[in-house]
């Protein structure tokens, strides 16, 4: 049996629309063995069959590997929400090729994977850092994906969980077409700035760099309890951002004392789901069972 776990990732980072990610100590976990037939197991009736993101990922590398699509019986076993925000359908992408290359002993690196992943999913910016683990950095160029790895310091967060779910589709139809040049320059030093706080651990610096004009002012709208959460965040300095297209917002801190008032807050005042996470040095991985 090939056992592939996932982490959850949360894409964007407030100032790194589509480009910038970070995987998440909060795994799923895939079970792949051969079988007559062919089975899935652990998600809603609608997705057990060849639409499952899973299975998509893996025949597609039995394509780019040019083996055949065997049959066999899928196990998922996660507790990451869907359409949420947290990186669910690039878990089930990354297991789907893993576990085909792992059955077919080994024959992809990881940017061959990031490859095929960014092809189904469409952009890399969940995908690379569920592969590789830490924060990435990501683009295409001219059809190829580049990327880099952020080295993190040892940062924790509190993902906060609304009991509703939002489609990445949706948030889209909300976005501007352009913004004005002033706000893409400073968005630019926003981000550059948020990168090295990531690998510097510089926490004076970390909540200042939180400030979107992309895709935040418009998506949060759409969470009806990211107005006093981000005030909240604000007056004790913490930082906090929508993660991926929402709903779930995290914030993150090296003082863990400030996540705990956070928490306590949420609690007092919002009710909501969350899970206190930090940021996973470690990508998808395989074991063997």
């Amino acid at each position: 049996m090939i056992c592939v776990k996932v982490p959850a990732t949360s894409a964007n980072c407030c100032v790194g629309f589509d480009t910038l990610g970070m995987a998440l100590d909060w795994f799923a976990t895939f079970y792949f063995e051969p079988n007559p037939e062919f089975v899935i197991e652990g998600c809603p009736d609608e997705f057990k069959n060849e639409d499952n993101l899973v299975i998509v990922g893996f025949k597609k590398t039995c394509d780019y590997m040019k083996v055949d699509m065997p049959t066999l019986k899928l196990k998922i076993d996660t507790d990451i929400p869907s359409s949420r925000g947290l990186g669910s359908s690039s878990t089930c992408i990354v297991a789907g090729i893993m576990a085909a290359d792992a059955w077919f002993h080994g024959q992809l690196n990881k940017m061959e994977m990031l490859k095929i992943a960014t092809e189904i999913e469409g952009h890399p910016d969940n995908v690379a850092p569920a592969i590789f683990g830490q924060a990435c950095t990501s683009f295409m160029d001219d059809g190829d994906v580049r990327m880099m790895m952020i080295p993190c310091q040892n940062f924790k967060g509190l993902a906060m969980i609304p009991d509703y779910p939002i489609q990445t589709s949706e948030a889209r139809k909300v976005l501007p077409q352009t913004i004005d040049y002033k706000d893409a320059v400073k968005q630019v030093g926003y981000a550059l700035s948020f990168v090295q706080c990531l690998s510097s651990g510089n926490e004076l610096i970390f909540p200042k760099t939180c400030h979107d004009f992309l895709h935040e002012p418009y998506r949060c709208k759409l969470i009806k309890e990211y107005a006093e959460i981000h005030d909240y965040c604000k007056s004790i300095d913490l930082a906090m951002w929508i993660s991926g297209s929402g709903s779930t917002m995290l914030a993150m801190s090296l003082d863990e004392k400030k996540l705990d008032m956070l928490q306590e807050w949420i609690v007092k005042y919002c009710g909501m789901s969350y899970k206190k996470v930090s940021i996973s040095t470690k990508g998808a991985y395989i074991e063997y069972e």
